[in-house]
């Protein structure tokens, strides 16, 4: 029996700290071969696989697209043996990235503005703004806030890649790899960003899960910034690779409302 078994891993976006893998691997059953996907993140992928066969009969149409949840096992595809008298060829390629595709954001919900109750902050850059927020990011708020303000989740989820070491920061595109962030899951398969934290400046840890009001760090200006604050997405996973923002509102004393550019809002 003739076999080939080739990998070409391409993995889209950055992991941060954390250290698991995407692998598919390969189950001979009598009658059929299986193609499974393990992923060890803490987060869901996407995953784009392809193969060449010779006397096999896959049981889906190739390419497979498919998502695997965090810290599974799945089965992409099966191969039916057509002539076993004449042996068989296989030949696999795949690449993954961070998220799935197929999540769908939960528009009813309302978000909780991510600083104390109490205080006023401005957003200096909305929707739109002309600065940074534009394409894949267009749906991003900065808020204008001192270094060093509480940072609360704006929704409950699980920490799923964070960064504090760095200490660098500055108006310029060179500085982006530099900022401190959290990123959450929520349970509709979309991330929360909270970038720019200051050094040292996170209070969760990776895989933890986190409440809506929840202490998680504490704002800087690290990264692609011209001054200390908050940057905020709400985000799902692209085609791909990569991420697109989503619009999203927030609870409000003047009710639940989407932020606007220049206005100040007070934590509620």
């Amino acid at each position: 029996m003739k076999s080939f078994w080739f990998i070409l891993l391409l993995s889209i976006g950055f992991l941060a700290q954390d250290e698991g893998s995407v692998e598919v691997y390969r189950v001979e059953k009598e009658e059929h071969i299986e193609l499974h996907a393990r992923n060890t993140h803490l987060f869901p992928v996407t995953i784009e696989l392809d193969a060449e066969t010779e006397r096999l009969e896959e049981n889906k149409r190739l390419p497979v697209i498919d998502f695997i949840p965090p810290q599974s096992n799945q089965l992409l595809v099966s191969f039916k043996y057509t002539d076993l008298s004449q042996g068989w060829d296989l030949s696999t390629k795949y690449r993954y990235y961070v998220g799935s595709i197929f999540a769908r954001h939960n528009d009813s919900f309302a978000y909780r503005l991510p600083f104390p109750v109490g205080e006023t902050y401005k957003v200096d850059q909305g929707f739109g703004g002309s600065f940074s927020h534009y394409g894949d990011l267009q749906h991003a708020l900065d808020f204008n806030m001192p270094k060093g303000t509480r940072i609360y989740a704006a929704r409950s989820g699980k920490v799923v890649m964070m960064e504090e070491e760095h200490n660098r920061g500055g108006g310029t595109e060179d500085m982006m790899e530099y900022a401190n962030f959290i990123t959450i899951l929520h349970d509709d398969g979309t991330f929360a960003d909270y970038s720019h934290l200051r050094h040292q400046g996170v209070e969760v840890r990776l895989g933890q899960e986190v409440r809506t009001g929840q202490l998680i760090g504490y704002s800087g200006a690290t990264g692609y910034a011209t001054g200390p604050h908050l940057h905020f997405t709400v985000k799902k996973a692209k085609r791909g690779g990569g991420f697109i923002s989503i619009p999203v509102k927030f609870t409000t004393k003047d009710g639940i409302i989407e932020l606007k550019e220049g206005q100040s809002y007070i934590g509620y």
